[in-house]
């Protein structure tokens, strides 16, 4: 005869591990609450991909509610802005140097530079303002 295995009582959160905190988290706080405020909270961590505590913790610290892909595409964004202001930095620095060489530098290479680091700074304002408004 086989067992079936138990079903946990509440979904495993799909936003994986938070990050290791120095000294480890050492505080704990015991929430009553009624059936129906339970089964909303617990709706709500469901729909964000976290656990019922990060939701709490989430809520009352002031974290934009995203769930897992809005999560996700945020930090693809911010991965695109700073390879972005990587290569910026890169082109800037070649600039400089052929400045102070005495070299002769195109205006319209110092302008698509400029160009290029008007759009980081506007990609990183339009990220800004979408996750304040959250």
């Amino acid at each position: 005869m086989t067992e079936q295995p138990k079903k946990r009582r509440t979904p495993v959160p799909s936003g994986g591990r938070q990050r290791r905190e120095d000294g480890g988290r050492r505080h704990a706080t015991k929430v009553l609450m009624s059936d129906e405020e339970r089964v909303q909270v617990e709706a709500r961590a469901i729909v964000l991909g976290v656990s019922i505590p990060r939701a709490l913790v989430e809520a009352a610290t002031g974290v934009p509610p995203l769930t897992r892909t809005e999560r996700e595409a945020l930090h693809q964004e911010l991965a695109g802005i700073k390879f972005l202001l990587g290569n910026l930095t890169n082109n800037v620095n070649q600039i400089a140097k052929a400045l102070n060489s005495d070299a002769d530098v195109p205006g319209r290479q110092i302008r698509a530079v400029l160009e290029r680091a008007a759009v980081a700074a506007a990609r990183v304002e339009e990220l800004a303002e979408r996750y304040r408004a959250s």
